[in-house]
């Protein structure tokens, strides 16, 4: 019995023992979070720091303190105080951390806690539309954790969003610009960052500078899509139509060898779009421009008025176009050459033509170009049937 009461009066001891190695002050602090008295908890952590500067611990809960207020403003919308206290929060761990590397895991667990919530949180409201709601959290996150860089390099995606939705404002354009070349101070070479700054320096007008980034990153990505896509459309908006047609057709090359079958509708779309480029004034790559038409009508599964329409029309001023060269040709092989070629491009155009009106019987211009084919064919019963619909239906 003696010896029962030997060992309980020990362990009360050694509980004494463990108990002397926090200061009162951080034990109230403790008791002082715990009942939500975060205020309470960091005056009586400050005053035991009068009297022991160097208690690590008291640093560590000064920390967890601060980043419980911070919560409980974001809980009331103080948003500015709430980055104030996770600011507090982070530098109250690293001195934490200065004075005793033993509380590292914890000081680790309380910086990726209150990081990852804040992230989540942006995360859910960026998904949502609320960019600018995004936006507080990612700079919350920030604050809390000012070694990670991904909330910058979020922060520019949302500034992107947020001009987007004002017309592409310039101002936020360039804090977007700003941000991005902060991440990129420390990496340089960063595809996607160097993606989003090209897509940013297009929005401002600056395209030459966001065409050699863009230059640069198809060198190294030869077989990056979404890539080409954007290299595309800032092309197109440059004018360079051809290289944009050029460019959607890589792209419909690496989506129809891959295995990913979300991207099959893509094909169908980047086609259309493709022949339409192809097909411009500026342009008139007549061959192509059919050969996507030709590929967008075999995706179809009932061929639509437009796609034949504009094939037969591409048809018909491929053949004249192929027509007038022959007439300039001086070399008789080379003319007669030629003019087979239109042929051709009338006869597939007068194909195009009777599927077109036979499916779709009201196609006003559907009937002028049939007719048009074949009046080139010298078939001047058809030519005027199909122009006496066309004028039936222009009434």
């Amino acid at each position: 019995m003696r010896a029962k009461k030997i060992l309980v009066l020990a362990g009360a001891l050694a509980l004494l023992a463990i108990a002397g190695c926090r200061s009162a002050h951080v034990t109230s602090a403790i008791l002082y979070i715990d009942q939500l008295m975060y205020d309470k908890a960091i005056s009586v952590l400050h005053e035991g720091l009068d009297y022991s500067p160097d208690e690590a611990e008291a640093y560590f809960y000064l920390g967890e303190a601060h980043s419980k207020k911070a919560e409980e403003q974001i809980r009331e919308n103080d948003f500015l105080e709430a980055k104030r206290n996770y600011s507090m929060s982070y530098d109250y761990y690293q001195k934490t951390l200065k004075m005793d590397q033993g509380l590292n895991d914890r000081v680790q667990e309380s910086l990726r806690y209150n990081y990852f919530m804040q992230v989540n949180n942006a995360t859910n409201e960026y998904q949502a539309g609320y960019y600018e709601a995004a936006e507080g959290y990612y700079r919350l996150a920030f604050a809390a954790l000012p070694d990670s860089l991904s909330p910058i390099k979020n922060l520019a995606r949302v500034k992107i969003q947020l001009a987007m939705e004002h017309d592409n404002d310039p101002a936020i354009l360039q804090e977007a610009l700003e941000l991005l070349d902060q991440v990129l101070e420390g990496n340089p070479g960063a595809y996607e960052l160097l993606s989003d700054k090209a897509n940013v320096l297009s929005r401002l007008d600056r395209k030459d500078e966001a065409v050699a980034i863009y230059d640069k990153l198809l060198v190294d990505h030869p077989d990056d899509a979404p890539l080409m896509v954007d290299i595309a459309n800032l092309s197109q908006e440059q004018g360079d139509l051809e290289r944009a047609g050029d460019l959607l057709v890589r792209v419909m090359g690496i989506y129809e060898t891959d295995d990913d079958t979300a991207n099959d509708e893509d094909v169908y779309f980047l086609s259309l779009q493709a022949a339409i480029l192809y097909a411009d004034n500026r342009v008139l790559r007549y061959p192509d421009a059919i050969e996507m038409y030709g590929m967008a009508l075999a995706l179809e599964d009932i061929p639509e008025e437009n796609t034949l329409l504009q094939k037969l029309q591409l048809h018909y001023k491929y053949g004249a176009q192929l027509e007038e060269r022959a007439a300039d040709e001086q070399d008789p092989a080379a003319k007669e050459e030629l003019a087979r070629q239109a042929r051709e491009q009338f006869e597939t155009g007068v194909n195009v033509g009777n599927a077109l009106v036979s499916q779709y019987f009201e196609s006003t211009y559907g009937y002028y170009y049939l007719a048009l084919c074949y009046g080139k064919q010298g078939n001047q019963a058809n030519f005027d049937l199909n122009m006496e619909q066309y004028r039936r239906l222009l009434e």
